[in-house]
């Protein structure tokens, strides 16, 4: 019996060893950005569609380049309704700039696929995205997420409620 014990003990103990070496050797090795949304300006473009402007500041805190592939933003509403924007071309940005100087100025410039952020890195960027619905119901949100993935699918969520 006192045999019996000892293998389970060591058992145990090598499984707890070898746990602590999984965990600490894929310690940041996922990609993955961290930080905020600095700012949110909104536009109406038709009477049931608006724009969302999103400014950006995060960080890689993982050990691994994050290379952007896909950008979306996503609006919840107080209702609990969610919608999910259509991405504004970097171009296209750009033009709303040029055509509607009450945005003010474009502080950051466009996130644009395959970005590379080495580990360490802060960034800043700007997302855009059109809304199927009327601009006082983007400015009465209850959240909006900026959602940023890699071509694996892994991704990072940036969030900023309306109490924020």
């Amino acid at each position: 019996m006192d045999r019996l014990k000892t293998i389970a003990l060591f058992g145990l103990l090598g499984a707890a060893v070898l746990a602590g070496i999984f965990y600490f050797y894929n310690r940041g090795a996922t990609p993955r950005l961290s930080g905020e949304i600095t700012e949110v300006r909104t536009l109406a473009m038709e009477r049931n569609a608006s724009v969302a402007l999103v400014n950006f500041r995060a960080e890689n805190v993982s050990d691994r380049d994050v290379v952007v592939a896909d950008r979306e933003i996503e609006v919840v509403l107080p209702d609990g309704a969610r919608y999910v924007g259509l991405l504004i071309s970097s171009p296209d940005l750009k033009g709303l700039f040029d055509f509607f100087p009450i945005l003010g100025g474009m502080k950051d410039e466009p996130l644009l696929p395959r970005r590379e952020v080495p580990p360490g890195e802060t960034i800043r960027g700007l997302v855009g995205a059109r809304f199927d619905i009327p601009k006082h119901l983007l400015d009465g949100r209850e959240r909006i997420t900026l959602w940023i993935a890699d071509g694996r699918g892994r991704g990072s969520e940036l969030t900023q409620s309306s109490g924020d």
